[in-house]
């Protein structure tokens, strides 16, 4: 029987398995009622993020979050039942690609978010798409077909409204600094997924996505120690639920709901579902940090939503 791969449009992660699905049944309403759980709490995690770098810098934070998250990932290997190890001759990739998708991610991610609000933040970091189009042409030889070349070019029109002299004050070091970061985070996340997409992994899901944040985790620690040592914590309770919540909800639940997703219907179907992400975080962060959404933040989100849902929809 012919394996298939679906790839997640959240991480480039890859679940393999023997047929179309596990069960051979269509998603139903659990799976959806899953999905828009996710789409609310990664959309959720910007503006918490935002709040707990008040009381933390931004790398020491990001590697809390990813041990936390390595301890948490690991606690649900006896019950999904996966091994630890990735097979051998995969190791070393595997590090690497999680180096770029989730550590050079995250921390590049964290450290623009003190320069920029949340809602920007996260459609910034969703232009990955954009990003990978020209990595995949570079890396891998692949195709541009009509309609991903119309999704980068779509999200193109966004950036570069989003980027506008009335949106961004060209003035301000700080802000074009945490922009340029949030861009960065964007080019790091598309070549790591980019990387990974060069070959056909036997190593299961849940064992990618724990070897993937641990090895980001191994690196991450000491750096911030390194970096951020004169940075004192300040373990507020608001802290600890934000990690919490990050470690728990954002990162293991949400993934675990993504696996079971995966194995029910095809990653491009659900990757449109997850476009919401920035979406529902640019809403909450006009709520609770009064970010202002104007008709040209409005216009550049519409046009980078539209470009990384035609992304989702492409072959």
């Amino acid at each position: 029987m012919a394996r298939s791969r679906w790839r997640s449009h959240h991480t480039g992660k890859v679940l393999q398995t023997a047929s179309g699905t596990e069960s051979g049944t269509g998603p139903g309403l659990t799976v959806y009622a899953q999905l828009a759980g996710i789409v609310l709490f990664w959309g959720a995690n910007w503006p918490l993020m935002k709040l707990a770098l008040v009381d933390i810098g931004p790398l020491a934070f990001c590697a809390v979050r990813l041990f936390g998250t390595a301890l948490s990932v690991a606690a649900l290997a006896p019950i999904l039942r996966f091994p630890l190890l990735p097979q051998r001759g995969e190791r070393l990739m595997l590090a690497v690609v999680g180096l770029l998708q989730v550590a050079g991610m995250m921390g590049l991610s964290n450290i623009g978010l003190q320069f920029v609000s949340p809602g920007r933040a996260s459609v910034l970091a969703y232009t990955m798409q954009m990003w990978a189009l020209p990595l995949g042409l570079l890396l891998l030889g692949e195709r541009i077909t009509g309609r991903r070349a119309a999704s980068a070019g779509l999200t193109f029109a966004g950036v570069v409204v989003f980027f506008n002299p009335v949106l961004v004050d060209w003035n301000d070091a700080n802000a074009l600094i945490g922009n340029g970061l949030l861009i960065g985070c964007a080019l790091s996340w598309a070549l790591g997924a980019t990387l990974y997409r060069r070959r056909v992994w036997r190593t299961p899901f849940w064992t990618q996505t724990f070897w993937q944040i641990a090895a980001s985790a191994l690196v991450m620690v000491p750096l911030a120690l390194s970096t951020e040592s004169g940075h004192p914590i300040h373990w507020s309770g608001s802290l600890l639920a934000v990690v919490a919540y990050n470690c728990l909800i954002a990162t293991g639940l949400c993934y675990w709901w993504w696996g079971k997703a995966l194995s029910v219907m095809p990653a491009s179907q659900a990757g449109q579902i997850v476009c919401l992400v920035p979406i529902t975080a640019l809403l909450l962060s006009a709520i609770f940090y009064h970010e202002p959404l104007s008709a040209g933040v409005l216009a550049s989100v519409a046009m980078i939503a539209g470009g990384i849902v035609l992304s989702a929809r492409a072959r």
